[in-house]
C-alpha cells in the first residue's frame, strides 16, 4: 500500500512539474514575442486596444437590444402599438437604436481590421527581415558551427506564427469582452437561464484544456519532424551535384518519402484528429446547452417569466458566449504553434553579433604593415584543446609567406586571426603595432582580398560577382581587371557577356573560370593583404599556369599569405612557415627548407614527389 501511495506521489509531482514547465515555457514565450518582436508597435496596439473594446461593448449590446425589438414587435401583434412620448411606435427608437449599435460596431470592426492588416504585415515583414539581417552580422564561428538552413528556415517560420498569435488576440479579446457583457445582460434578463449558459462555456472550457493539453506536445513534435524533413530535403536540394555524382536520387527520394510522409504527416493527422475531436466535442456541448435552454425557456415564456424577445436575445448569447471559445480552440494550435517558434529563433536572435566597431576603434591605414603574432594560443571553445600553441612570427610589408603543414594544424585558423574573425585565447596579433582587438574591422577587412579554393558565387551576372564588395566600380576597371585574371576572353564569347548569370553557386562555370572570377574581384578589391587558401589545387596543367600567372601580377606589393598543401605552389615564397600540432617547428626558404636532415617541410615534399 505505501509502495503504491509512493508511486502515485511520484507520478503526482511528474505531472505537475511537467506542468509548471509547459506554463512556465508558455509565458516565456509571450515575454519573448512581446519584448522582442511587439513592443516596436506598442501605440498601434494601444489603439487596437481600444478599438476592440467598443466592438466589444457594441457586439455585447445587439441580443439584448433585438430581444426587446421583437418583444415590441409581438405587443404590436397582440395589443396594437405602443408610442413613445413622442408618438412614435416603441419598436422604431429600437430599431433605430440596433441599427446604430450595429453601424458602430461594423466600422469599428472594418477600422480594427485594416489597422490589424497594416500590424500583420510590418510585423512579419520586420521579423523576417531583423532574422536575416542578425544572421548576416553573427560572427563566422557561428555559421561554420550552425545549420544555416534550420536557422533561415526558423526565421522564416516565426515571422508568419507570431502573427497569427497577434491576429488571434486581436480577434478573439474583443470577444472574450463581449462574453463577459453577455454574461452580465443574460442575468439581468433570467438568472436561471444564465447559470445554464455559464455551465455550458464552462464545461466547454475545462474540455478544451484537457485536450489541448495533449495536442501542445504532439503540435510540438509534429512540429520538429516536419523542419527535420525539410531541413533534410533543403541540404539535398543544395547539394544536387553531389547527389547526381553519387547516382543518390532515389536514396534521397525515399528518405523524403520517409521523412515527410510516414513521420512528419503521421503526427500531424494525429493532431489534426485531436481537432476533429474538439470541434466534435464543441457542437455537442453548444447542442445540450441550447436545448437545455429552449426546454427551460418553453416554460418560462408559457408562465409569462420571460418574453419572446428575450428568448431570443438569450439565444442570440448562448451563441456569442461559445464564438471565441470555439475560435480559441481553433486557434490554440496557431498560439502554440507561435509560441514554439518564437522560443525557437530567440536562441538565434540571442547570439551576440560581431562588434565591428569596439570601443574607440582604430581605423587601419591604407597602407602595407607589419603583421606579428606574438605568442598566440587559441582554441574554439572553452573545452576544446588549442588549435594554436605559442605561435610568433612577424611578417614585413609586401612579403609573400606560405603557411605548410598537413590537415587541421592550425594554417586555416590562422588567417581567420589576423582578418579577426576570431582573437586569440593568449597572446596578440597585431597589425602595424596595433592590436587586431582594437581595430574597426571594417577598415581592416577592406584591405583583405581572399582566393579561396572554391569561389562561391552568387546566382547573378558575372559583373555583379566580379563588383562584390567594390560596388561602385567602373565599365572600365570592371574590363581591366578581367583582362588582368585572364577571364575577359571567355566573358566576350558569351551572348551577353558581362551581364551573363552564372547559376547557383557558379555552376554554369568550370572550376579554373570561377577562380578567375574571383581573382578579378580581388584585383578590384586592391588590397594590402592577400590571403591565397589553396587557390590552385582543383584545376588542371593549363588553367593551372594561366590562374598562378594572374595570381603572381595580383600579389606583387601586397603583403600575401599562401595556405598549401601541394607545395609546388609555395616554392617562390620569400618564407615558409611550417605548421604541426599548433605550432610553428621550422621557417625559412624553400631551399633553406631541403636542406634541413629529417626537417618536416623535406619530408611532405619527399612524400609529394614520391620518394617515400
Amino acid at each position: 500500500m505505501i509502495s503504491v501511495a509512493a508511486e502515485y506521489f511520484c507520478y503526482t509531482e511528474s505531472v505537475n512539474k511537467e506542468e509548471k514547465t509547459r506554463w512556465s515555457n508558455i509565458g516565456e514565450g509571450l515575454r519573448i514575442i512581446w519584448r522582442r518582436h511587439l513592443r516596436l508597435f506598442r501605440r498601434e496596439l494601444a489603439i487596437l486596444s481600444v478599438l476592440g473594446f467598443f466592438s466589444a461593448v457594441a457586439n455585447g449590446i445587439v441580443p439584448y437590444v433585438t430581444g426587446k425589438f421583437f418583444d415590441a414587435l409581438v405587443a404590436v401583434s397582440l395589443n396594437g402599438a405602443s408610442v413613445t412620448s413622442s408618438g412614435l411606435p416603441i419598436w422604431v427608437p429600437l430599431l433605430t437604436l440596433w441599427a446604430l449599435v450595429q453601424l458602430v460596431a461594423n466600422n469599428v470592426d472594418w477600422v480594427s481590421d485594416r489597422m490589424r492588416r497594416s500590424v500583420d504585415t510590418s510585423l512579419h515583414f520586420k521579423i523576417q527581415a531583423n532574422g536575416l539581417l542578425h544572421l548576416i552580422r553573427l560572427p563566422l564561428a557561428y555559421h561554420k558551427n550552425a545549420h544555416i538552413n534550420g536557422a533561415i528556415q526558423s526565421i522564416s517560420q516565426v515571422g508568419w506564427r507570431i502573427t497569427a498569435v497577434l491576429r488571434t488576440a486581436i480577434v478573439i479579446a474583443p470577444q472574450l469582452l463581449s462574453l463577459l457583457i453577455g454574461i452580465i445582460l443574460a442575468a439581468s434578463i433570467n438568472m436561471t437561464l444564465a447559470w445554464v449558459l455559464l455551465v455550458g462555456v464552462v464545461l466547454y472550457g475545462l474540455l478544451l484544456v484537457k485536450i489541448l493539453r495533449p495536442a501542445a506536445e504532439l503540435d510540438k513534435e509534429a512540429h520538429k519532424a516536419w523542419s527535420d524533413a525539410w531541413d533534410n530535403a533543403g541540404q539535398a536540394v543544395h547539394q544536387v551535384e553531389s547527389v547526381k555524382h553519387a547516382t543518390a536520387e532515389e536514396h534521397e527520394s525515399n528518405q523524403i518519402r520517409v521523412d515527410f510522409f510516414e513521420h512528419a504527416s503521421t503526427l500531424w493527422n494525429g493532431v489534426e484528429r485531436i481537432w476533429s475531436n474538439v470541434s466534435f466535442f464543441q457542437r455537442t456541448i453548444v447542442f445540450f446547452t441550447q436545448l437545455t435552454v429552449f426546454i427551460f425557456s418553453a416554460n418560462f415564456v408559457a408562465n409569462g417569466i420571460i418574453t419572446v424577445g428575450e428568448l431570443i436575445a438569450l439565444n442570440g448569447y448562448a451563441l456569442m458566449f461559445f464564438g471565441p471559445l470555439v475560435s480559441l480552440g481553433h486557434s490554440w494550435q496557431n498560439v502554440q504553434n507561435g509560441i514554439t517558434a518564437a522560443v525557437h529563433a530567440e536562441e538565434i536572435f540571442r547570439e551576440p553579433e560581431e562588434v565591428y566597431m569596439p570601443n574607440n576603434a582604430i581605423v587601419l591605414p591604407k597602407s602595407p604593415q607589419t603583421i606579428e603574432f606574438n605568442n598566440v594560443l587559441f582554441r574554439y571553445e572553452k573545452d576544446q584543446q588549442f588549435v594554436l600553441n605559442g605561435v610568433s612570427f612577424s611578417i614585413a610589408p609586401g612579403e609573400v609567406v606560405a603557411l605548410v603543414g598537413e590537415s587541421g594544424v592550425g594554417k586555416s585558423t590562422t588567417v581567420g586571426l589576423l582578418s579577426g574573425y576570431y582573437f586569440p585565447t593568449e597572446g596578440v596579433v597585431t597589425i602595424g603595432g596595433i592590436e587586431t582587438r582594437k581595430l574597426d574591422l571594417i577598415s581592416l577587412r577592406r584591405q583583405i582580398a581572399v582566393v579561396p579554393q572554391e569561389i562561391a558565387l552568387f546566382n547573378d551576372t558575372i559583373r555583379t560577382n566580379i563588383t562584390y564588395g567594390s560596388f561602385d566600380a567602373s565599365d572600365d576597371a570592371i574590363t581591366r581587371v578581367a583582362k588582368e585574371a585572364h577571364i575577359a576572353e571567355f566573358i566576350a564569347t558569351l551572348p551577353k557577356g558581362y551581364d551573363t548569370l552564372v547559376g547557383e553557386r557558379g555552376i554554369k562555370l568550370s572550376v579554373g573560370q570561377k577562380q578567375r572570377v574571383g581573382i578579378a574581384r580581388a584585383i578590384l578589391r586592391d588590397p594590402t593583404i592577400l590571403i591565397l587558401d589553396e587557390p590552385t589545387s582543383a584545376l588542371d596543367a593549363q588553367t593551372e599556369k594561366i590562374v598562378t600567372g594572374a595570381l603572381e601580377r595580383l600579389m606583387k606589393g601586397r603583403t600575401t599569405f599562401i595556405i598549401a598543401h601541394r607545395l609546388s605552389t609555395v616554392r617562390k615564397a620569400d618564407r615558409i612557415l611550417v605548421f604541426e600540432k599548433g605550432k610553428i617547428v621550422e621557417s625559412g626558404t624553400h631551399a633553406e627548407l631541403l636542406k634541413k636532415k629529417n626537417g618536416v617541410y623535406r619530408k611532405l615534399h619527399e612524400y609529394q614527389v614520391g620518394l617515400y
